[in-house]
């Protein structure tokens, strides 16, 4: 299951944005988020946000990730400075207020549907 959620609002140029939303496993299994779609970009990848330290500076970072496990009666997060769902190589700009429709594909064979706001935040 999936709560509301958002797809970050980039100006034209950008080519990239970020959909967060949290998902929750209502079942006794574990659930593996193996990729999502859709028809607004090229790719959809499961990304997780990170800091470093370096030479005394905290360095900000993003890193893919192959999958991501819910734990079973357990619930992720996508949101700004953690998780998040990247959207690579927009195929047009996207406006405040339209709907995204993402698929969510798990390891089990089940797509959940997802339709999101974009929003400027």
């Amino acid at each position: 299951m999936a709560t509301p959620g958002w797809v970050r609002l980039v100006p034209p140029v950008v080519k990239d944005t970020a959909a967060y939303l949290t998902l929750e496993n209502r079942g006794s299994a574990p659930l593996r988020l193996v990729g999502a779609e859709t028809e607004v970009a090229q790719r959809v990848s499961i990304h997780m946000d990170h800091r470093e330290h370096r030479g005394g500076q905290v360095v900000l970072g993003m890193r893919p990730l192959p999958h991501l496990d819910i734990p079973p009666k357990g619930k992720v997060e996508f949101r700004p400075g953690k998780y998040h769902l990247m959207l690579e190589g927009l195929r047009r700009p996207l406006k405040a207020g339209e709907k995204v429709t993402l698929v969510l594909k798990f390891q089990d064979g089940s797509r959940l549907k997802v339709i999101l706001p974009v929003e400027m935040r």
